[in-house]
């Protein structure tokens, strides 16, 4: 992947050389809101248009992908917060099994959660299984 990604570099790079050397020609830029016109040579143009519609297609790609950066951010938050609810359950003294209903309501509900969570995710995990099992 490495030699791909220098091979594709040198590539552009030599593309590059080559429109900056065939394209050396003045060219007058005038933009409509500023007064004065610009004078650069051709190359300079051809690549800053590029350059512009690389910027552009990037900007556009990142706000296309903040749904996901935000989905990300709440799942990891939520992430965060029941680990933390995790430790504070195993910090709590287990209950016995003569004494089933000694964690609060409140604890009880967040217990059933983190185990239908973690059923879930078992069962959605294929175990590998011998010949003889």
């Amino acid at each position: 992947m490495k030699l791909l990604v220098r091979v594709l570099f040198i590539l552009f790079i030599l593309i590059g050389v080559l429109i900056a050397v065939s394209n050396r020609q003045p060219v007058e830029l005038a933009l409509w809101p500023l007064p004065h016109l610009m004078v650069m040579p051709l190359y300079l143009l051809v690549i800053g248009v590029l350059l512009l519609g690389v910027l552009g297609g990037l900007g556009m790609g990142w706000w296309a992908g903040r749904h996901h950066r935000r989905r990300a951010r709440v799942a990891s938050g939520e992430a965060v917060r029941l680990e933390r609810e995790v430790q504070r359950l195993r910090q709590t003294d287990t209950p016995s099994t003569a004494e089933p209903n000694r964690l609060g309501p409140r604890d009880q509900k967040s217990l059933e959660r983190q185990s239908a969570l973690v059923a879930s995710e078992l069962s959605a995990v294929p175990t590998a299984r011998g010949p003889f099992q």
